[in-house]
């Protein structure tokens, strides 16, 4: 089969119906895969660090004191370096400082939204440990030899089985979209779901690793990026495929078609255009989706022409309801049971009255778990996993039970998770602690990338941050009754956390006088305190809060003896309390902690030392 100008049509076609039915989570879809550093475009700060000794994110304090030593040098060499030196400490100033209007809505410098509109694609593995070997050589101590190796590994890890293997889950769920008009949420867990998430992983990094390897070339680019480019399509489909397989099997499928596929690439140079002139907002909002969803037809065409003509390797594209619905029929005998436990009556709990109904009904929250409770979840758990399999009987979503890969064998930690639960004040107590300590944990993480240093982030002095537990807790409570709708809970999520963040803001600036964050430079941020970024990230964080993390932890949590854990979390809260008292006389303030404390103080006044440095 050769792709011509009306098989792109058709293909592009296609590509625009299979979005309508899907928008949203398509766009959901790829923007997570923005802010993860999986494609599209750059991630957050820790993905788009840069090499080089003056790097946009590499503490200023490092880049100071490497500039006094190349001063010192040029000095012992009678080498008279001060015009070069003089422009760098000038860069860095105005780097930062230049724009007197930063705090306006539009402006933008800073952050994820700002790198998707600039289209700079630095998100990859090899730039993130370029940045921290630089910290290393900076900084030699044993400790922070620990911490970048700790670093290296982490980041490394989160390449190989999130972020790189997210461009394969983002394919499965674009196939699906073309035949089914339903894609539940838990088809992001497709790969774990059927036990082949490592496969996978090494699947796609031997695709990435031939892509990053044919850049040494200029030729060789383009002919293995369109020779390859089927590749995550295959293994979406069929995760239990040798990775080196599934590269012969693309390499094949393409024959004929690399230049063909490029031409559809040079056909979306309008689209691309379009994006440069609404500042990136269309990529977001179509033309990330609109990419995906053509090379799907793509590879949906190539495929059953393939077939046609090696009937064999049938075992190797084996997956034929993700390209057609089974007869109903079929669906029928896979899934009788459902009928049956949809006519059950759904479970109400028993005696709750007054304001325990009121808070169980409404908030999601019980004095403690009992018998009658637990009950209830479990019904409530066993209803939604029947409607999501209503779906799969009546042809809407795709047919788990029929797929050439067992899902009934997934992980028992998967199948616990059910959402439509009560907590108890003790697990959320302990819920409250546990993400503030995660809060703390990951910002001390991030800073440590981007600083180099240690700093002991948020208002108190204790291993806490204590918004990511409040906003946890309410997001608990407050969201309860949108938790069956994922779409309107991650709307609730977006607003209730941007709420928190804006006013929390506002009061601790009261408080304290200094501002503890500043989104100033970040695109469509309101007054610095907020910023659409920002509250993307929290819509998503929320999801995955709500629906696998919390009953997670949950379960966990319910495990340990109430009469062991009640003590521990009366003591972290006489803890916390002392905190707040003395953390209000005397707040933990300092440079990364609070905005203004030090950054450009600092290089003023090693400027100011310096002289003209002549």
């Amino acid at each position: 089969m050769r792709i011509d100008k009306k098989n792109r049509k058709s293909f592009k076609r296609a590509a625009i119906a299979n979005i309508k039915k899907h928008y949203w989570l398509f766009v959901l879809m790829c923007f997570l895969g923005v802010m993860i550093g999986a494609e599209f475009s750059t991630t957050d700060y820790l993905a788009s660090a840069r090499t080089g000794a003056f790097s946009k994110f590499v503490n200023q304090d490092a880049q100071i004191e490497a500039i006094e030593d190349e001063i010192v040098k040029s000095r012992e060499e009678n080498f008279d370096n001060s015009v070069f030196m003089q422009s760098v400490y000038e860069g860095i100033l105005n780097r930062e400082y230049e724009n007197e209007n930063l705090n306006l809505m539009f402006s933008r410098s800073k952050g994820t939204l700002n790198a998707v509109i600039d289209y700079v694609t630095s998100g990859t593995i090899v730039s993130n440990i370029s940045s921290i070997v630089l910290i290393l050589v900076g900084t030699p101590s044993a400790a922070n030899i620990v911490m970048t190796v700790l670093t290296v590994l982490v980041t490394g890890g989160f390449w190989l089985f999130v972020a790189n293997l997210y461009k394969s889950v983002v394919r499965r769920i674009t196939l699906e979209g073309r035949i089914y008009n339903k894609i539940p949420f838990g088809r992001f867990l497709y790969f774990i779901k059927v036990k082949k998430w490592t496969n996978t992983a090494l699947g796609m990094a031997l695709y990435s690793i031939c892509i990053y390897a044919s850049l040494a070339t200029v030729i060789g680019y383009p002919i293995v990026y369109y020779g390859l480019i089927l590749m995550p399509y295959i293994i979406a489909e069929n995760p239990d495929i040798k990775p080196i397989d599934a590269l012969k099997l693309s390499w094949k499928m393409m024959k004929g078609n690399k230049f063909n596929a490029f031409k559809i690439s040079v056909s979306l140079l309008g689209w691309n255009i379009l994006g440069v002139l609404t500042v990136g907002l269309l990529n977001i909002f179509f033309l990330n989706p609109y990419r995906i969803t053509i090379y799907s037809e793509v590879y949906s065409a190539l495929r059953a022409d393939y077939l046609n003509n090696n009937p064999s390797d049938e075992m190797l594209l084996n997956d034929k309801f993700l390209f057609a619905k089974p007869d109903l029929q079929a669906l029928k005998m896979a899934y009788h049971e459902v009928d049956i436990a949809l006519a059950a009556p759904e479970y109400k709990l028993q005696g709750l009255t007054g304001a325990k109904k009121f808070f169980a009904n409404n908030f999601g929250v019980v004095l403690w778990n009992t018998p009658d409770e637990l009950a209830y979840e479990d019904n409530q758990a066993k209803r939604q996993s029947t409607m999501n399999l209503k779906d799969e009987m009546e042809g809407l979503s795709y047919p788990s039970r029929l797929g050439p890969i067992s899902e009934s064998r997934h992980r028992r930690i998967l199948s616990s998770i059910h959402y439509m639960r009560h907590y108890s004040l003790l697990s959320l107590i302990s819920m409250f602690f546990i993400y503030s300590a995660f809060g703390w944990t990951w910002e001390v993480f991030y800073y440590y990338i981007l600083q180099g240093h240690f700093i002991n982030r948020g208002v108190l002095h204790g291993p806490w941050l204590p918004i990511y537990g409040v906003g946890g807790v309410l997001i608990l409570a407050c969201l309860f009754k949108l938790r069956k709708n994922p779409g309107k809970h991650f709307i609730g999520t977006v607003v209730l956390c941007g709420a928190l963040e804006y006013f929390g803001s506002v009061i601790l600036e009261l408080l304290f006088d200094a501002k503890w964050w500043d989104y100033s430079g970040f695109f469509l941020n309101l007054h610095g305190r907020i910023c659409a970024e920002g509250l993307l990230v929290f819509g998503i964080a929320g999801l995955a809060f709500i629906y696998v993390l919390s009953p997670i932890l949950d379960d966990l949590i319910r495990k340990i003896n109430p009469k062991k854990l009640l003590p521990i979390a009366i003591i972290l809260s006489v803890i916390f309390v002392g905190d707040l008292i003395y953390s209000r006389m005397v707040p933990n303030t300092g440079d990364g902690i609070t905005d203004g404390f030090a950054g450009g103080e600092r290089i003023e006044e090693v400027i100011e030392t310096n002289g003209d440095i002549e």
